[in-house]
């Protein structure tokens, strides 16, 4: 009978796995493998079984032989080839065979099928045994960085320009294969589980907020250089949840955007095995493992793999923005410019936008690791997940004063690289930031066929950990100003608010509202409101995530990131003005001119092609953009109706009354001096201007043709390298 894990300690499988792995690495090709687990004990004593399984086994042959006699080696025959009481299904048999096909191939680099295993396997240990490791010969520094708080920072504006200058050198990354389970999203008509990347927030899903960010940054490229670019987009997709084929429906469904099509760029994240906490396999039911997401970072290796980093590097592309779809702020005002204007500017190899992070909470830490080897000090910023914090002696509510939060700032997944930076990081470590998480219960069947649920998890990988082989080497040791200047990694800050804000897990009364859409939209809200306030206008008392969720938010102010991006940019379109309580603007809009306009009820311009015209291609070309202008107006109308009980959060809120402008392309809005009251609706066709002449109450429309826009905004640089916008009227 063969000895099952179980019956022994995990020191005992990592030492045979130890001995094994050595021997694997000395062979020449896969028939000296195959010989080698011939040898094993183990292979032998599970084929000399009369299971009926066995003989169907034993006819593998060649690559599928070998993953095969590889399961047998690390002593998991009896529960992935487990038939008992159960009729052998050859169908299913292949199916389980193709999908260790694919481990072996995808972590060749660790050793297949028998690398993965013992990773995983060390790294439980380690988990449970911190104590069995030792870092005597390193220390921690908390990084130095621009601050993106402070105001009228020429370096800061420097940074901003720089990345704006630099966006037709940049591509983009975006893993959006998470599972999302958690927020158990399903499918309204089927029922079926959905991804994380439709998530329905602020009105459209998450993926398309990603996508109207860079839409936002283009724009503004455009209208400062006088010139269109399209940034290429990178996106790691999954097979869990179908993501893949939900991805690629919404992109069709929205005609990629505007985008073309040959500038996204599609890899796919492989599904690996579940492990449990005492070192088995999970399988869901016979011969079907259990299957998750192997972790951002194996983005590296297969946009490598499969030749995106050299198509990209082909058309100029030598740097990109990475950030993940479930933070929806992650674009709000400066961040993502400065974080491209410092990496650029400064030749850096890589980089993280980073901020505060909350005491206690489930996020990593960015740190520079200082170690002292053979009289040369070498150092590396990198992240430190909290899984881990035990292996570095870090406390997770570490804080030199009494404050909700860590010494150290968090890890945001905000990230910049340069691409032949990261390529050679890879040949040292084409799989960065293994982990694993035990936290979640997952489907064991024992070789007797009892099923239970236990704790496991898989073996994961982080991107920014990447930046674990990136290191700097120095003959004495560095201080503060030295770490920031001289590193080829380097940091931004700003605040919490402007940076992370995940939408990651249902929200539960009398649960914490920390990493939910609720709390997600809420802090978008209370961004936009600030800067409504720094706008000049008037505003109710803000109120809080309780009162909010309740009563409804004080104000809702939502707009297209091409208002700005930058908030510098918004404080020059929109002046003054005043907001009753729980009034709502929604700006679907880039051009717009708005001055002291007061609003009680609701109020939506709602541009349908908010940056320009579409060619017979369906791609956006930049120009003709729709506007709006709106002086000494006023708008009075029910507007959301707040007695009913609604998810504020998905934008799409029952309204008693509004005012809403329908913008086709290349058309104008145009009211001075005028009071709108009611529920109305104006929809103004393209390449027309819609005037509400009058004064006060009485006005009339007016509708004329035009050939050219009557306005619009003329965007320079100042001395100071801030971004100036002059008001042009044809």
């Amino acid at each position: 009978m063969v000895k099952m894990t179980s019956s022994i300690t995990l020191e005992q499988q990592i030492s045979e796995l130890n001995l094994l792995i050595p021997s694997l690495k000395k062979c020449k090709n896969l028939e000296e493998k195959i010989d080698v687990l011939n040898q094993s004990p183990i292979v032998k004593e599970f084929f000399e079984d009369s299971n009926p399984i066995n003989n169907e086994l034993s006819q593998y042959t060649g690559i599928s032989e070998y993953v095969i006699k590889a399961i047998i080696a690390i002593n998991q025959g009896p529960i992935v080839f487990n038939s008992m009481n159960q009729s052998l299904s050859t169908n299913n048999l292949e199916q389980l065979i193709d999908q260790l096909l694919e481990t072996e191939k995808f972590y060749d680099c660790l050793g297949g099928i028998i690398g993965y295993h013992a990773n995983a396997l060390n790294l439980i240990y380690k988990q449970t045994n911190p104590q069995s490791i030792s870092f005597n010969q390193q220390c921690y520094k908390c990084p130095e960085g621009l601050n993106l708080n402070q105001k009228d920072n020429a370096e800061i504006h420097q940074a901003v320009r720089c990345g704006i200058e630099y966006l037709n050198t940049i591509f983009e990354m975006y893993p959006i294969g998470g599972a999302g389970d958690r927020l158990n999203l399903k499918d309204p008509v089927t029922n079926a589980p959905l991804p994380v990347a439709v998530l329905p927030f602020a009105g459209r899903t998450l993926l398309e907020g990603l996508i109207r960010d860079v839409q936002g940054r283009e724009y503004l490229y455009f209208k400062l250089m006088g010139k269109q670019i399209v940034i290429p987009i990178v996106l790691m997709t999954s097979c869990e949840k179908d993501n893949h084929s939900h991805i690629i429906n919404i992109f069709i469904e929205n005609h990629w955007f505007g985008r073309p099509k040959d500038l996204y760029f599609f890899i796919k994240q492989p599904l690996v095995p579940v492990i449990t906490q005492e070192g088995n396999w999970s399988l869901k039911e016979p011969f079907k493992l259990s299957l998750k997401p192997s972790g951002h970072g194996v983005i590296w290796k297969l946009a490598e793999e499969q030749g995106v980093f050299k198509q990209l590097e082909h058309i100029g592309k030598h740097e990109c923005l990475i950030r993940q779809i479930n933070n929806p702020i992650a674009g709000t005002n400066n961040s993502l410019l400065a974080l491209m204007g410092v990496g650029c500017h400064e030749q850096k190899s890589f980089g993280f936008l980073s901020c505060e992070r909350l005491n206690n909470s489930s996020e990593g830490i960015d740190v520079i690791i200082e170690k002292n080897e053979e009289n040369k000090f070498s150092y590396c910023l990198t992240n430190i997940e909290y899984t881990d914090f035990k292996l570095y002696g870090i406390n997770n509510s570490n804080s030199e004063n009494e404050t909700d939060f860590s010494s150290f700032p968090t890890n945001t997944n905000i990230l910049f690289a340069h691409i032949p930076s990261i390529r050679d990081a890879l040949k040292k470590c084409p799989i960065p930031g293994q982990l694993i998480n035990m936290k979640s219960k997952v489907s064991y069947i024992e070789p007797d066929g009892h099923q239970s649920w236990i704790n496991g998890g898989r073996l994961e990988s982080t991107m920014q950990n990447i930046a674990d082989y990136i290191v700097d080497q120095f003959p004495q040791k560095l201080n503060k100003k030295q770490l920031k200047s001289k590193l080829k990694t380097f940091l931004i800050y700003n605040n919490r608010s402007h940076t992370i804000s995940p939408t990651k897990k249902l929200f539960n009364h009398g649960e914490s509202p920390d990493s939910t859409p609720e709390q997600s939209f809420h802090d978008l809200l209370h961004n936009n409101y600030l800067l409504l306030r720094e706008c000049g206008y008037e505003l109710p008392d803000w109120k809080e995530f309780e009162n909010a969720l309740m009563n409804g938010p004080a104000c809702i102010f939502l707009f297209h990131p091409a208002l700005g991006p930058l908030y510098s940019i918004i404080k020059q379109k929109i002046k003054k003005g005043h907001f009753h309580s729980g009034s709502e603007l929604q700006l679907e809009i880039a051009e717009a001119y708005i001055e002291n306009f007061k609003l009680r009820g609701s109020f939506l311009v709602n541009a349908k092609s908010p940056l320009g015209q579409f060619d017979a291609q369906q791609c956006l070309q930049l120009g003709f953009e729709s506007r709006c202008f709106l002086q000494d107006v006023t708008v009075v109308n029910q507007g959301i109706n707040y007695k009913l009980s609604q998810d504020y959060w998905k934008n799409s809120p029952s309204r008693l009354e509004k005012v809403e402008i329908i913008l086709n392309e290349g058309s104008e809005f145009f009211a001075q001096g005028i009071i709108i009251e009611g529920d109305h609706q104006f929809e103004i066709p393209a390449y027309h201007k819609l005037v509400l002449q009058g004064k006060g109450k009485k006005w009339k429309e007016e509708y004329s043709p035009i050939q050219n826009p009557s306005w619009k905004w003329n965007h320079s640089f100042n001395d100071q390298n801030e971004v100036v916008l002059s008001y042009i009227k044809s």
